[in-house]
């Protein structure tokens, strides 16, 4: 992990030195130890490097590394979690039935095809009530650990990584390999987008860039 982070940490240094500078150093042992009893299952060593080695975003940046959508700090993937978690609580069996009614997996049998869980740790944000996130309950055909998309809007999930290493492996090739788009906000900010498929979220490319899952 340390060694794709500081090629990601190059490559931002080079194309958006702002979002390089807005990663915040990495948090403790404790903060760290404190989430995952919290969960109440253990969390991926990938997982925890990354948050080693950065703990988010301090939040000045209008955009995040992850093509666009933001890194959490572990605060605010708490802060995320524990919403999800209260949502899961509130509901009755039958209201989350019906919400995961459409949910589907591309691989079949690799993620539940639930609308929430509570061992679905998010690390990426748009904004919007969607993430990125580990996978720490997944299907029989699945793997422990597995980054995975999620959200209100994200009735179709897909496996984006086995793990958090091995997203932000592809992350960073895709990247070095020249797929990214920056483009000029309202205030002089810069976003980070990918480049193929041409869209606007990166969550919006995630079906075009995995897809092929379905067909497994």
């Amino acid at each position: 992990m340390k060694t794709v982070m500081e090629r990601l940490e190059k490559w931002l240094e080079a194309h958006l030195p702002e979002l390089r500078q807005d990663l915040a150093p990495g948090c403790s042992e404790a903060e760290l130890a404190a989430f995952e009893s919290l969960v109440g299952r253990p969390f991926p060593e990938s997982l925890k490097q990354l948050y080693r080695l950065h703990d988010g975003q301090h939040g000045v940046a209008s955009s995040g590394p992850f093509y666009g959508l933001n890194f959490l700090s572990l605060a605010a993937a708490k802060a995320q979690w524990e919403s999800w978690k209260d949502i899961i609580e509130q509901w009755s069996p039958e209201e989350m039935t019906e919400a995961s009614e459409f949910c589907t997996s591309a691989t079949p049998g690799a993620i539940q095809t639930l609308y929430a869980n509570r061992f679905w740790i998010p690390f990426a944000y748009d904004y919007g009530g969607n993430h990125l996130g580990v996978d720490l309950d997944p299907g029989e055909r699945g793997t422990l650990g597995q980054v995975i998309n999620f959200g209100s809007d994200e009735e179709d999930k897909y496996v984006v990584g086995r793990s958090v290493d091995t997203f932000m492996s592809w992350l960073v090739g895709q990247l070095e390999s020249g797929n990214f788009a920056i483009r000029e906000e309202d205030g002089g900010w810069q976003s980070l987008n990918i480049k193929e498929p041409e869209v606007l979220h990166f969550l919006d490319a995630v079906p075009i860039l995995f897809g092929a899952q379905s067909d497994k």
